[in-house]
């Protein structure tokens, strides 16, 4: 029988390690008490492999999990792994080792980086993303600043996640013209850029609103796994056709992978997670930006995104948070070049979007 092997961090005393492996071996997969299991029930039971002691407080335990209690589903994997434990202080799950029947429960990357790649025409250099801003913004201005972006030579130009329904910016009205911008824009340079809209829409809206997009031209979504769930991302990935690309924001992942005694380490979450649930772009806040990850958390979550999992191509990572034209030299020898580097509100700096859009173009050229 395939087992699914996870590691957890176990934050605190270290004497109590071996009781609290234990405990959460059993808490994942059967919760309750084993001397009342019924014997031929035990063949679902995690069993703990090793306990590592790494430091005064931390330890590493190594469980093992019979791939069937995962039931063939991602958000059942998702409990199995993190369910109840999540609830516990100081548990952090920090690796996991996915046999190929359970990686069957997601669609993984339909594109990853090759295929992303050639939708965009740029088969080696760094990619460039920007996003719509500011949200309060009517259809036409949101058009008119894609078609910017688009003419200056973007690759992708995704919707900002805070844009959803709202009064001033209508999801179907919004989708089409930006789309109609993108795309005259592509006729004018002879580009290749995308519009990615914001699923950040009721699950039940979820099928009408990729009709919409896609009859209106929308070449790729962007998706919320935080908000909706990671089995919502593999949801859309069913609703679109293959040569669709999806970039995953991680609104609402925070209190997941920020903490670094709790939660789900950023490199797993961000990077061959999200990747089984379908996406083929992964965003997350670059050091020297808004947000407080390290470099070292990004080159690991970069890597999550990009290492060898048999089964799943690799995701492109896309920092971003605050950057700059002037950091890109920076970004690209720190990410390398199978990376899309998104920079938003800086862009808008400069009077011409279209010149910032070019200089940023040129930055990643000459890098």
């Amino acid at each position: 029988m395939s087992s699914i092997v996870a590691v957890y961090e176990l934050h605190g005393p270290v004497r109590d390690a071996e009781a609290r492996a234990r405990a959460l071996a059993v808490e994942q997969s059967h919760e309750f008490p084993t001397e009342l299991a019924p014997e031929h029930a035990l063949v679902s039971l995690g069993v703990v492999d090793d306990v590592e002691v790494v430091g005064a407080d931390l330890a590493r335990a190594t469980v093992r999990f019979p791939a069937d209690l995962a039931g063939g589903s991602l958000t059942q994997l998702l409990v199995l792994l993190f369910g109840n434990c999540s609830l516990q202080p100081g548990v952090r799950l920090v690796d996991v080792d996915l046999p190929a029947p359970v990686l069957a429960a997601g669609p993984g990357p339909r594109l990853g980086v090759t295929g992303v790649r050639r939708l965009v025409g740029a088969p080696a250099r760094p990619l460039l993303a920007t996003a719509l801003k500011p949200v309060g913004l009517g259809v036409d201005e949101l058009a008119e600043r894609a078609y910017a972006f688009a003419l200056g030579g973007v690759d992708l130009v995704k919707d900002d996640q805070g844009l959803a329904d709202q009064r001033w910016a209508p999801f179907a009205e919004r989708v089409r013209a930006c789309a109609a911008a993108v795309e005259r824009a592509n006729a004018r340079t002879g580009g290749s850029s995308i519009y990615l809209p914001a699923l950040n829409v009721p699950a039940a809206d979820l099928p009408r609103h990729v009709e919409v997009a896609l009859d209106a031209g929308a070449g790729g979504f962007l998706v919320l796994p935080g908000v909706g769930g990671l089995d919502q991302v593999a949801h859309v990935a069913g609703l679109v056709p293959e040569g669709v690309p999806l970039m995953a924001h991680p609104a609402l992942l925070g209190p997941l992978v920020v903490e670094p005694s709790h939660g789900i380490a950023a490199d797993l979450l961000l990077g061959p997670l999200l990747r089984l649930a379908g996406a083929d772009v992964v965003v997350f806040p670059s050091f020297g930006g808004r947000f407080s990850f390290t470099r070292e958390q990004c080159l690991a979550i970069a890597d999550g995104c990009r290492r060898d999992v048999p089964g799943l191509a690799p995701s492109l990572p896309a920092p971003g948070g605050g950057m700059t034209v002037e950091r890109v030299p920076e970004l690209v020898e720190t990410y390398g070049s199978d990376t899309v580097l998104l920079i938003g509100g800086e862009l808008h700096r400069e009077a011409s979007l279209v010149g910032a859009a070019e200089r940023f173009r040129a930055a990643v050229d000459a890098a």
